[in-house]
């Protein structure tokens, strides 16, 4: 009794193990490379990262 209970919670350990291998597996060969969900900016702006301010002038003067 207590050889078979054994037996059958190995056998039912390593089939778990391989259906999780396997689906991951099956997971990973769907849509590779693919960019739909991609949102790509059609603003007609340009983006301002720096404007010349006395602020600016005094803490790059204290900076270096």
């Amino acid at each position: 009794m207590e050889k078979s209970r054994r037996e059958f919670l190995k056998t039912t350990a390593k089939t778990s193990v391989a259906v999780a291998g396997a689906s991951v597996v099956l997971a990973g060969c769907g849509k590779k490379g693919t960019s739909e969900n991609l949102v790509r900016g059609k603003s007609p702006k340009q983006e301002i990262l720096y404007q010349k301010t006395p602020q600016w002038d005094l803490y790059y003067s204290v900076a270096k």
